[in-house]
């Protein structure tokens, strides 16, 4: 209640504070949107309002930008589609991204001038703004000073014998750059030869936070609730056999009366962690703030959040966000007041623990990895309730909002699902495919965590950052892109923040000064004219997947240890395929759960879910079990095993006993036996059901659920992807073709300048049933009503054709009534639907609409008999058979003369630029235009679906033919429908082809500096080897001309 409080009196704010300028008008409720009638959806899903207008990160390096070109960024950026950007201030560069001059100190007053100016500017336009809250990633600066740095915890260790004084110098502890005291211990020293540290504690330094579990990964998360009952024969300290003696202790020496014994006496003390702030612009180097630490962010808000914050609003309202990038600062495992926060939050001491803390055993192995569960724990609720959540109070304040990257994708030291859930819009990040950095799948695609945050605490968007990349440089058209951007957007993303548009003043010449990482798109990029229509398609696919609710049958509990994360879509062995899941965090089990009266789990926003997984947990909060319990007992199905101990030492040995009995009650069936997953399976409980060792898509199925999504390909190597999206007029499902190329199954990158070629044919299977449904495009905003499926068995079965990496929205409104359609075609008796054809270009018939009148395309020759959903039937038939027609002979090509020949060319044939010996064309980068003239006799078209594809196209291509510009081709296959504007006679046809940047870099990097055409920071291009990084170029085709018969179905009208 009290969340929804909140919400509901930012929106409020919002709104007046938006309400007297344009750049306010996008629509960024955090609540979902349930109730968009489906004349509205398809009208703003034709052009997408601003909040699913892309963003992007926007680099303004080392201050380095001008009021000129951040009027130009933004109005380019307003035509080209986006909505948002996200402004940061940064260094970023590497050996081969050299750092422009010194420009504007971040926040000095000439950095808060041009600040001013992009606010005005965005308001203009409408454009939103989200600001990051330091220069680079890693807040800090040079306003931190040690002492409000990040910490970890250090110590020295001196043997002494007892049985009298003891007077010695204690050594000081490791230090970086400062130290400070906490207390002194003595200890009983250890036999010589016990198992310390990581031998006394599998993976201690792991579980202390010394150490961590990889950089960016799926991480072996698990290895840290394990092994507590582990004996490695180390001799656990007891309680008297740890004294405290701090006060014996002057801060240099040691004057202490000593008990007989051999003691090691232990200098604890904090010292910094050494994280400092990254890829800073100059003058802005510095140590990370300390996020434990209420006081450094106290700091932090009077050093930057409010001059950011005051600045934005003197000059307009066009900031709604404040963003902070990925966690990189490492590992922290301490802080100035840790004992009383840990006191707090824990509600017990540390003191008579910490020995565990250096290793060594206190009590036993399972009391020492308990206790270093609560301390990362302890670390975790500092960050959240010390910065987080502060961080986002104070923007709401202001009438802003926050979307920090805060759950990594870095190895981070907090739980993940709590510390985004305290953000409104959830943000992680995904990678290009490349072979440089960040190459495998768990690395690469950190956004499903997000999903889940948003999905279970009732946010609308789910944010990430991407493409990123670290080695490439323009080396990704937008066509190697779609099938990554589609992953994500199955995965749950539905606001889409590009990485990268930076900001290149006009005398950086072109492609400018570029940053360090990211996937370049900014107005210096050569297909940037064109790339309106790719741009579109995110906004589109954005636009549909903001509206309503997820729609998930399985709830996870991701369990309450730290780090605390989620990876991918597919990190879920054995889940079967047409279900989805979302993952959830302790405070939404215990705040936000509840169970309907037909045993549904229900969230307050109105999400829900048939079952809760239990997976296999070594430990689990003991109030995450009671509540759990009690929803069992109110009709909810729980699926898993029971779990072996309670998280901590809050409530141990006597939480464990309840956690027992409890466990006993769930997974003891009425017999009296066991459930043990294999004799027995289930057990009735209260209302609802405990089940182990069922195969989950059975449990489902048994709950009335099918899967909600299924298909069946000619191909047995077919994999589609989906999501879901359920609003109170509409079911919406978007549907991707995974792959590209025939043979590869994989998402590894590999550079094949040839045409995609992995085309399916498929039925496809939604449990909706009762509407009619409609295809949405997203790559050109035409809806069009679905005419040939039917219904069985609890589906709507539609035959689908994808390209390759294809993809389509299929929306089921409920306010459009269904109409007549066909439920069946055959072809020579056989039924096409559902065993389809196995031609993988283009599907046996497709339909469409001619002027109200409903005809068949008919891919494949052959005698048609259409069954009709009102008992109806209709006979087609192909005269003739399909025909191809191969435009040879030369075509004329014209450069642009500012880079490349100043007169037209002849192509005696179609190859790629590279080929030529002409440096001005092998190395040629921009657009070039390809004019031919060919001729088409009436009889030719009569009756037909005529189609242009170009073969081979590198990398973007715009097709005019006899005056009409077709949508831009970015995607393959490059292919337009030209039935409407061929004609008999003369065709004039122009095919504008448009490369990346590496072969015109590669081509100046042999030129003196003097010579070049081109000018940027990046050098990659100037090195030796730089041959290998040249890129197929141009029309390569064959280009073809193929003709269908197109015939009128009787009285389909």
């Amino acid at each position: 209640m009290e969340n929804d409080i909140r919400a509901l009196v930012l929106t409020l704010l919002l709104s007046v504070a938006a309400a007297p300028r344009a750049g306010a008008q996008a629509d960024f409720r955090l609540e979902p949107v349930m109730d968009t009638p489906t004349a509205e959806l398809a009208r703003k899903f034709r052009t997408p309002p601003g909040e699913a207008g892309m963003s992007c990160y926007w680099w303004w390096l080392n201050g380095h930008t001008t009021e000129e070109a951040i009027t130009r960024d933004l109005e380019e950026m307003k035509a080209k589609g986006y909505g948002s950007a996200s402004l940061i201030d940064a260094g970023g560069f590497n050996p081969v991204t050299a750092r422009p001059g010194p420009g504007e100190v971040f926040l000095s007053e000439g950095w808060k001038r041009l600040y001013r100016h992009a606010v005005r500017e965005a308001d203009r336009l409408g454009i939103t703004l989200s600001v990051n809250a330091t220069s680079g990633w890693n807040p800090g600066g040079p306003f931190v000073t040690p002492e409000r740095a990040l910490k970890r915890l250090t110590y020295s260790e001196t043997d002494v014998r007892g049985g009298g004084r003891v007077e010695v110098e204690l050594p000081q502890p490791p230090t970086w750059y400062v130290c400070r005291d906490i207390c002194v211990q003595a200890v009983r020293k250890a036999p010589e030869g016990a198992p310390m540290k990581d031998a006394a504690i599998p993976h201690w330094s792991a579980k202390a936070f010394y150490s961590g579990l990889g950089f960016q990964e799926i991480f072996p998360l698990g290895l840290l609730s394990a092994d507590f009952d582990h004996d490695a024969g180390a001799e656990p300290l007891r309680g008297e056999e740890i004294l405290d003696i701090t006060s014996c202790f002057d801060g240099r020496k040691l004057v202490w009366d000593a008990p007989e014994g051999e003691w090691t006496v232990i200098r604890y003390a904090w010292t910094c962690t050494g994280a400092r702030t990254s890829t800073t612009s100059d003058g802005w180097e510095g140590l990370s703030l300390d996020h434990l630490d209420p006081e450094a962010f106290a700091l932090y808000r009077d050093s930057v959040l409010l001059p950011l914050i005051r600045t934005a609003k003197e000059a307009g309202n066009s900031v709604r966000f404040l963003l902070t990038d990925s966690w990189e600062m490492g590992l922290v495992n301490w802080t100035e007041r840790f004992p009383e926060e840990f006191r707090r939050f824990r509600g017990y001491d540390l003191w008579r623990y910490l020995p565990v803390m250096t290793g060594r055993v206190v009590e036993s192995p399972e009391v020492s990895n308990r206790f270093l569960q609560d301390v990362r724990r302890t670390v975790s609720d500092c960050i959240l309730n010390y910065h987080y959540k502060p961080f986002r109070e104070l923007a709401n304040a202001h009438g802003m909002m926050t979307d920090p990257e805060a759950g990594g994708p870095c190895y981070t030291p907090v739980d993940a699902l709590e510390v985004l859930g305290a953000c409104d819009i959830p943000h992680g990040e995904f990678w290009a495919r490349a072979t440089s950095h960040v190459a495998s799948e768990g690395a690469r695609l950190s956004v499903r965590q997000s999903a889940c945050v948003a999905h279970t605490n009732g946010r609308r968007f789910v944010e990430a950052e991407g493409p990123t990349s670290i080695g490439p440089h323009w080396e990704r058209s937008p066509k190697e892109l779609k099938g990554l951007l589609d992953r994500v957007f199955c995965s749950g993303v539905n606001r889409l923040v590009w990485h990268t548009f930076t900001s290149s003043p006009a005398e950086w010449g072109r492609p400018g000064v570029e940053y360090f990482a990211g996937t370049h798109l900014n107005r210096n990029v050569t297909w940037w004219e064109q790339a309106g229509d790719f741009v579109g398609y995110i906004d589109r696919c954005s636009y549909l997947l903001q509206q309503g609710l997820f729609v998930a049958d399985v709830l996870i509990y991701n369990g309450d240890d730290v780090p605390n994360m989620v990876f991918l879509k597919e990190e879920e062995a054995g889940f079967p395929f047409g279900y989805d899941w979302d993952k959830c965090s302790k405070s939404v089990v215990l705040e936000r759960l509840s169970v309907a009266g037909d045993g549904r789990i229900v969230l307050p926003d109105g999400m829900s879910y048939r079952v809760l997984v239990l997976p296999p947990l070594e430990t689990i909060d003991l109030d995450v079990m009671r509540r759990i319990e009690r929803m069992v007992l109110d009709g909810m199905t729980l699926v898993g095993d029971p779990p072996k101990r309670t998280t901590g030492l809050a409530h141990y040995p006597d939480g464990d006993r309840e956690l027992k009995e409890i466990t006993d009650r769930m997974w003891r069936c009425d017999m009296g036996g066991w459930m043990d997953g294999v004799n027995r399976t289930e057990n009735r409980y209260g209302r609802g059901r405990v089940i182990r060792g069922q195969e989950l898509g059975n449990v489902l199925t048994a709950l009335g659920a099918p899967p909600d999504f299924a298909y069946t390909g000619a191909d047995p190597r077919t994999r589609l992807d989906f999501i879901h999206r359920t609003t109170d007029d509409q079911e919406i499902y978007f549907v991707a073709n995974r792959f590209a190329r025939q043979g590869i199954d994989d998402y590894f990158y590999r550079y094949v300048p040839r045409p995609y070629d992995r085309f399916e044919q498929v039925e496809c299977r939604f449990r909706v049933t009762g509407r009619a449904p409609q295809f949405w495009n997203p790559l050109t905003g035409e809806i069009e009503p679905v005419r040939y499926y039917c219904e069985r068995d609890g589906y709507t079965c539609i035959p689908m054709h994808f390209a390759p990496e294809g993809s389509c929205f299929v929306v089921f409104p409920k306010d459009v009534p269904p109409v007549r359609h066909i439920v069946r075609a055959d072809r020579r008796t056989e039924p096409l639907f559902p065993s389809q054809s196995v031609v993988p270009r283009y599907p046996a018939i497709g339909f469409a609409d001619d002027g109200g009148t409903l005809c068949a395309d008919l891919y494949e020759p052959g005698e048609y008999t259409l069954y009709w959903s009102d008992g109806g039937v209709s006979h087609v038939a192909a005269e003739r058979l399909p025909a191809e027609t191969e435009l040879t002979g030369p075509w004329t090509v014209r450069f642009d003369p500012a880079w490349g020949p100043a007169c037209p060319v002849r192509f005696d044939s179609l190859r790629s630029w590279t080929e030529f010996d002409d440096p001005q064309i092998r190395y040629y980068s921009g657009t070039a235009t390809y004019e031919k003239e060919f001729t088409m006799d009436r009889e030719q078209l009569r009756g037909r679906k005529v189609l242009l594809d170009l073969g081979n196209v590198q990398e973007v291509a715009v097709i005019r033919l006899n005056g009409h510009e077709f949508p831009v081709s970015w995607s393959d296959p490059c292919e337009a429908d030209i039935t409407r504007w061929v004609r008999p006679g003369t065709n004039r046809l122009s095919v504008d082809v448009v490369n990346l940047w590496p072969n015109r870099l590669i081509g100046d990097g042999k030129l003196p500096p003097g010579e070049r055409r081109t000018r940027s920071n990046v050098s990659k291009y100037d090195a030796a080897d730089a041959e290998k990084y040249l890129r197929v170029s141009g029309l390569l085709g064959p280009v073809r001309i193929r003709c269908f018969e197109r015939v009128r179905i009787d009285g389909s009208k």
